[in-house]
């Protein structure tokens, strides 16, 4: 007989688990990236610092890069991607963070995690230091 402990390490090792922890970690950076985009505007102006389209595309990203492992097929999805990002990134609120979440998403898809991170704190240092008048 199986006792509770069992079940649920058993569970923890399906799968699930996993995509929570790379969600968490997504919402956590798009809300180091969405601080750093809104720290230089008046309380007005600013926006949300996680948006939602922009966490659930970030997420649909990474859902999909870790679906398909093929190199070919993992290259067309991070291109397609970072295009519509490019696209939708035009007119929603925050203009210039759907590329850099996208890229970062991507990195987290393709199991990268330092990577990613490192992309991260580019992200949020060079958003620390631009001018916030050109935004």
């Amino acid at each position: 007989m199986r006792t509770e402990a069992d079940r649920w390490l058993g569970a923890l090792f399906h799968g699930w688990v996993e995509l929570l922890t790379v969600l968490a970690l997504l919402f956590v950076g798009l809300a180091m990236i969405g601080w750093a985009f809104n720290r230089g505007f008046r309380p007005a102006d600013r926006g949300p610092v996680v948006s939602v389209p922009l966490l659930l595309a970030g997420f649909a990203l990474t859902l999909l890069l870790r679906a398909f492992r093929d190199d070919l097929v993992s290259a067309l999805i991070i291109a397609g991607g970072l295009v519509l990002a490019g696209l939708l990134g035009r007119g929603s609120h925050p203009r210039g963070l759907w590329v850099p979440a996208m890229a970062f998403a991507a990195l987290l898809g393709l199991g990268l995690n330092l990577s990613a991170l490192l992309l991260l704190l580019v992200i949020v240092l060079a958003l620390l230091f631009s001018a916030r008048g050109q935004r």
